[in-house]
């Protein structure tokens, strides 16, 4: 174990334990800095015990209401948990978790599909905006919004750029030398709404390519290319919706669409790859079987999203990720 404030590793012994209502974590002394300290595991100070916050998590991102949630951990674990309880911890490992996600650059290998599905918040409308790989399946970005303005749409392909910019630049480097018509880029995909032709052409103009306007029925079009993929997975999200029958307020809407990004990516076994979308993408990672629950600790670790350059397989190598 290493210090987290004076980074030695010879100098920390055990010494006492920490506990609260329901949880007890071994504590650290550290003879150079004369510090306490706990492992860094992304559930410190948390009054309950680990699996059961990924449990409750994974649940609430697959389609459980928060009464059978709270019925199904009483009653197995034990544990009686307050809907302000679960959204509480919804909100906080969805803001950590994407915060850890935001500089892994996943490798494109097929089309980028954009669609929007509308959900109910306090009975009024808003979008949830995602956009795929059609080969690897990983989600590349969300946006929940209430408008489908030109500013949203613009905001949202900026996240696909700060995600796959660098590799739409690289492959556009070495086709722009050929003729227009024989360079082999990477293609966008979506629907006829207009702000996406727009957000498309502020970050991606020239270095890529976009197939607008693709209706649903596109083989009756004579076009090579569909929009299924997206539709697939925005079905997928609509199912959830409808079991909460909407959301209560837009923070709680965006920090659900943002955690079941994650977990889609990095945790659920995507049935037509027979792995997830993160390891079809290139970003494979030892989480094991209990995946969201390693994931949220890899995502706590000092050394794993603060620094860009850092690679997946030295943040768990390092011995300052606590808690592998």
């Amino acid at each position: 174990m290493i210090c987290p404030y004076c980074k030695e590793e010879n100098n920390v012994i055990k010494r006492g334990i920490r506990k609260n209502k329901f949880v007890k974590k071994q504590q650290y002394w550290c003879n150079k800095c004369n510090k306490y300290f706990v492992e860094h595991d992304g559930f410190e100070g948390m009054t309950y015990p680990k699996e059961i916050i990924a449990k409750t998590l994974h649940l609430y991102v697959e389609g459980l209401s928060l009464s059978k949630i709270r019925d199904y951990i009483n009653q197995h674990e034990g544990y009686y948990l307050y809907d302000g309880t679960i959204l509480y911890w919804v909100k906080k490992y969805a803001n950590l978790l994407s915060k850890f996600e935001y500089n892994l650059k996943p490798k494109v290998k097929g089309r980028i599909h954009t669609d929007e599905v509308y959900v109910k918040v306090k009975g009024k409308g808003y979008y949830s905006i995602n956009s795929i790989d059609s080969k690897t399946k990983y989600n590349l970005a969300t946006t929940f919004t209430k408008h489908r303005s030109k500013q949203k749409c613009r905001a949202h392909f900026k996240k696909l750029k700060n995600k796959i910019g660098s590799q739409v630049k690289e492959i556009w480097e070495n086709e722009k030398d050929k003729p227009v018509n024989e360079r082999k880029l990477i293609t966008f995909i979506s629907d006829g709404f207009e702000g996406y032709k727009i957000g498309f052409n502020y970050h991606f103009y020239r270095t890529a390519k976009l197939t607008f306007g693709v209706p649903i029925a596109c083989k009756k079009h004579g076009l090579n290319y569909n929009n299924n993929a997206i539709e697939r997975h925005n079905e997928d999200f609509k199912q959830r919706s409808n079991v909460m029958r909407g959301f209560k307020s837009k923070n709680s809407g965006s920090a659900f669409t943002e955690l079941r990004r994650i977990v889609y990516n990095f945790v659920r076994t995507h049935m037509g790859l027979g792995k997830t979308p993160a390891d079809e993408a290139g970003l494979k990672m030892p989480l094991d079987n209990n995946r969201l629950l390693n994931l949220i600790s890899l995502s706590n670790s000092p050394l794993a999203w603060p620094f860009p350059t850092l690679s997946v397989d030295d943040a768990f190598k390092n011995p300052m990720c606590y808690g592998f």
